[in-house]
């Protein structure tokens, strides 16, 4: 360890910095909700899904609003995001889940593929911020 630490408002700047960063304009190929894990298949994006490697791989985005098939919206590919609907234990994991475009911070079924897409800061908010690497559960 070399000792050397940034004053604290340089590291404040750069925490701002890189709270959020985001794909305006995306198109939707199937209507996303906000909150919403997708893909990217060819030039549209698609709900993510643990249950299908095919639809488990990288680029990852989160949906910030819903968006309609056809229709072009903001994607999340690292964010600080908070929903009241969400329940998780603070520090833990988060998970791309099966079933199209959900989260979890429950254990992967078997023979899921494992993406991890952050980890919980509070219950109700997450840092977003998804592995580039996929791990096929056993």
């Amino acid at each position: 360890m070399c000792g050397f630490r940034l004053p604290p408002q340089v590291q404040q700047i750069i925490r701002t910095e890189l709270e959020e960063i985001a794909w305006n304009d995306q198109q939707a190929g199937e209507t996303l909700a906000v909150y919403d894990i997708a893909f990217r298949d060819g030039s549209f994006w698609k709900k993510a899904d643990a249950s299908d490697v095919n639809k488990a791989r990288p680029p990852i985005a989160m949906c910030q609003d819903a968006i309609a098939s056809g229709v072009t919206g903001d994607l999340w590919i690292r964010a600080i995001v908070s929903n009241n609907a969400w329940s998780f234990g603070s520090g833990l994991r988060v998970f791309l889940a099966s079933g199209g475009g959900a989260i979890t911070s429950a254990p992967i079924n078997s023979g899921d593929t494992v993406l991890v897409l952050g980890r919980a800061v509070t219950p109700t908010t997450m840092e977003f911020n998804p592995e580039t690497s996929i791990r096929i559960s056993e």
